[in-house]
């Protein structure tokens, strides 16, 4: 299963920098997508984009065209607020104006969620509940990355039923693969990608008064996204030509079918048993 987390790079990273314009759009993500676009079709493959409300506030033309061309819209918040930073009513207020966002732009309501940075974790176990309450059936927020504070130990390998939800736990993609070769992948695993790790390298578009030590940070930001970039597009490559990169509506039929029997249960420690 294929998963792009679409969200606005610049966007992001003006954000972390403190520009006061941080959340207008801009065109670099319109130039990316347009080529991880054609390349899906060159593929003939279908992803599920994980879509930020703030960018999808942006860019609804751009979404519409993502789903026409047959992808999946789901949901990946509105405001990129790692979940573990927000408390159950703030987090409850973030799914729905991102869910409502991405709803009134291609007119299709999202049932799968992914936590920004994957950062459901140990401390918010009561995040899966708010997720289901709210109309989610599936969620993909496990990825057994050391960058998540807290995480979950023992995460499975393979999709799982928690609760009133599926897991769709990732399996690899994003800076992982410019870094460490894929490994073998099993079927109905999940990568996961975004559209500013194709096309041209990244520059940071800045504004003219940006301070000396925003722009080395910006720079420094910039040479990580850009080491090994062109791996990734050619490792999907390689994947494509052994597995069916499909998106997880294409796959939802087989979950019962394959992983049925698989449930786990969360305690209120956040333990996966």
């Amino acid at each position: 299963m294929l998963s792009i987390d679409f969200e606005d790079w610049h966007q992001l990273v003006h954000r972390r920098l403190g520009f006061a314009d941080w959340d207008r759009s801009h065109a670099a993500l319109e130039r990316q997508t347009a080529t991880l676009l054609e390349l899906l079709d060159e593929l003939d493959a279908r992803a599920t984009f994980f879509l930020l409300g703030m960018t999808v506030a942006n860019h609804r033309e751009l979404v519409a065209e993502i789903v026409r061309r047959g992808h999946e819209p789901a949901c990946h918040g509105y405001a990129h607020a790692r979940v573990y930073e927000q408390a159950p009513e703030e987090f409850r207020a973030d799914i729905e104006r991102g869910a409502g966002e991405i709803e009134s732009a291609p007119g299709r309501r999202p049932v799968a969620y992914r936590a920004p940075a994957f950062s459901i974790n140990r401390r918010t176990p009561w995040a899966y509940e708010e997720l289901a309450d709210a109309g989610f059936r599936y969620d993909s927020s496990q990825y057994d990355t050391p960058r998540v504070p807290d995480r979950l130990g023992d995460i499975p390998t393979k999709p799982y039923r928690l609760g009133r939800l599926w897991e769709l736990p990732v399996a690899g993609g994003g800076s992982y693969w410019r870094v460490l070769p894929p490994r073998g992948l099993r079927e109905l695993a999940v990568l996961y990608f975004h559209p500013y790790e194709f096309g041209p390298g990244l520059r940071a578009e800045l504004p003219a008064g940006a301070s000396f030590k925003q722009r080395l940070a910006a720079a420094k930001v910039v040479a990580w996204r850009n080491a090994g970039r062109g791996l990734v597009e050619s490792r999907l490559r390689r994947v494509a030509q052994t597995h069916r990169l499909v998106s997880y509506d294409q796959a939802y039929g087989d979950l019962d079918r394959l992983y049925g029997t698989r449930t786990r249960t969360l305690s209120p420690q956040g333990v996966l048993v």
